[in-house]
């Protein structure tokens, strides 16, 4: 069964009052790509969950963002930014003395200024923040594959109705060109008898005329190879593995035995089929543009 690009999905593990939480975000893109937001003192864990993602994932563009909640009451240290409290005494001087203010700086006027103060809160044992992290990460892509999942069985359900009225439509297309040949040389005879009359016209010529017609205008050859890449796109669309690139493929296949039919076409008729044929091939390369 085939497999959306677009899609969802989070996953949240909690151990000893530690908690991570990890959303995942997916959408169309020709290859795998991975980008991930994580805290700074977890940035560790970047090799291993694009591990985790290119493991899960063929194709689409996966934004991953991880939060890490350590537990209540943690420990921690505060530390003061001496360069910058430093910058702002020196700054408070001046305002001082340019606008002539009465009183002194005090210890009180630099409480809540920001990146005076930093607290650093204690992290927990790095192998049990890396354990609950991954677990996270492993639910939340579990989430978003049946998401994806879920969304590719309506598109293979759509792509597999459209391929069904091209195979349709490519019958129709056989049908109306059996004739073809034999309703152009009625034509042109009856044409040439009107304006030169029985005699007037050479039959060996006629029928050189109509084999001609008929060696250009033949398209069973395209019928054949666009039923072939039909078929070939159906068993596609029941493989267990990313067919994504292989669709697009067939498709482009299609569209241009779609094309050549369309411009040897005898009759208008066939001309309008042929239509019809690379509408659906249009309708069914805007929704491959999201299978995996």
């Amino acid at each position: 069964m085939i497999m959306s690009m677009t899609g969802f999905g989070r996953g949240e593990t909690a151990r000893d009052g530690n908690k991570a939480t990890v959303e995942l975000t997916s959408v169309n893109s020709r290859y795998f790509e991975s980008q991930l937001r994580l805290p700074r003192e977890l940035s560790s864990l970047e090799p291993r969950f694009r591990e985790i993602l290119a493991g899960s994932f063929s194709r689409g563009k996966i934004s991953c963002v991880l939060a890490w909640e350590p537990a209540p009451g943690a420990g921690g240290r505060v530390s003061l930014n001496e360069q910058m409290a430093a910058m702002y005494q020196e700054i408070f001087r001046r305002i001082k003395e340019k606008l002539n203010l009465p009183g002194e700086v005090a210890v009180a006027d630099f409480v809540g200024l920001p990146e005076i103060l930093t607290f650093e809160p204690e992290q927990p044992d790095s192998k049990l923040v890396y354990e609950i992290a991954e677990q996270a990460l492993v639910q939340a892509a579990a989430t978003l594959k049946e998401m994806r999942r879920a969304e590719g069985e309506k598109i293979h359900q759509d792509l597999s109705h459209r391929l069904s009225l091209i195979i349709e439509t490519i019958a129709r297309v056989e049908r109306e060109s059996e004739g073809n040949v034999e309703a152009y040389r009625q034509k042109l005879q009856a044409r040439i008898k009107e304006l030169f009359g029985e005699s007037g016209y050479d039959p060996q010529r006629l029928a050189e005329e109509v084999a001609y017609l008929a060696e250009r205008s033949d398209i069973t050859e395209e019928c054949v190879r666009l039923r072939i890449h039909a078929e070939h796109f159906r068993d596609a669309l029941e493989s267990a593995e990313p067919v994504g690139r292989r669709l697009n493929f067939l498709m482009q296949e299609m569209n241009r035995e779609a094309n050549t039919i369309g411009s040897k076409a005898g009759s208008a008729e066939i001309s309008s089929l042929a239509v019809t044929i690379k509408e659906e091939l249009e309708k069914i390369r805007e929704q491959i543009q999201n299978v995996e």
